[in-house]
């Protein structure tokens, strides 16, 4: 009885153990599920034992095609691959195989998302550069506009000579109206003074 009871006590401070050292991924670049703005310079993953230098990982695309990676090196926890060309915008999953520090074999895999903006293109500035006729046209534009401010005051001095007109058309007729009432008064005048010389 007492035997059973031993074994079963260091069955049950034996399993926590081996429970344990069992290696698993702590950290990831990019993260588990992380949407980045851009394409990630390289791989790497994190656990939270040393892991043996057999260790390596696999990058996929959303179609299960196999994206080439430099070659991954290990450094006690962690392994990491650098990633030599450009991720198109989608899905990616890494694919990891690990021996760790009881030396299991364990493996895994987990996925992040690459949603880079899409670049500008750089034809466009060229094409909104202005033609050699287009950019003569301001010139021509300001070596006429002088001559138009010169003969501005030609035209604005017509109505000053209108004007001018009429003043003097005013002062005539005037002057006119004048001699005419004198005329009037000196004829009636003359009138009155024969009346009288016939009276006497």
């Amino acid at each position: 009885m007492k035997r059973i009871i031993l074994i079963m006590l260091a069955v049950i401070w034996l399993i926590p153990g081996a429970a344990f050292a069992h290696s698993k991924i702590e950290q990831s670049t990019p993260a588990v599920d992380e949407t980045v703005t851009a394409s990630p310079a390289q791989i790497s993953l994190s656990f939270n034992t040393d892991i043996e230098k057999l260790s390596t990982f696999k990058l996929l695309n959303a179609a299960g095609e196999q994206i080439v990676t430099d070659e991954v090196v290990v450094d006690g926890k962690t392994m990491s691959g650098a990633v030599p060309t450009a991720l198109e915008n989608g899905i990616y999953t890494v694919k990891w195989a690990i021996i760790g520090a009881d030396s299991h074999a364990i493996e895994g895999d987990y996925s992040f998302t690459v949603n880079a903006p899409e670049a500008v293109s750089s034809e466009q500035p060229a094409s909104a550069s202005p033609s050699p006729e287009s950019s003569s046209t301001p010139d021509a534009a300001a070596t006429e506009s002088p001559a138009l401010e010169t003969a501005s005051p030609a035209a604005s001095a017509v109505p000053a000579t209108d004007a001018a007109t009429q003043t003097e058309g005013k002062a005539s007729s005037s002057t006119t109206s004048v001699i005419i009432i004198v005329v009037v008064i000196l004829l009636i005048a003359v009138i009155a003074a024969a009346a009288r010389r016939r009276k006497k």
